[in-house]
């Protein structure tokens, strides 16, 4: 499947990627894929949200967030597949 980007900019957040889920009407089909500093970024803003870390897989809207391993996600940016 192919992954379009999404700039998002240096601050990616949950709430950035609720944003996209809705601005692009994803469904549960979809996947979020995020650069690993981002998506660090976003389970540790979870962990303090919630306090406590969601199980994995984690998700927002229902849509499964994924860390890119292949690192071909730049920073900022999230893939849709």
């Amino acid at each position: 499947m192919r992954t379009q980007l999404k700039y998002i900019g240096k601050n990616v957040s949950l709430q950035a990627l609720r944003d996209v889920v809705t601005e692009k009407s994803l469904n549960t089909n979809n996947k979020l894929l995020l650069n690993p500093q981002d998506y660090n970024t976003v389970i540790l803003e979870q962990a303090n949200l919630f306090e406590e870390v969601q199980q994995i897989p984690l998700t927002v809207k229902g849509i499964v967030i994924e860390k890119d391993d292949d690192k071909q996600i730049p920073y900022g940016t999230v893939g849709i597949t």
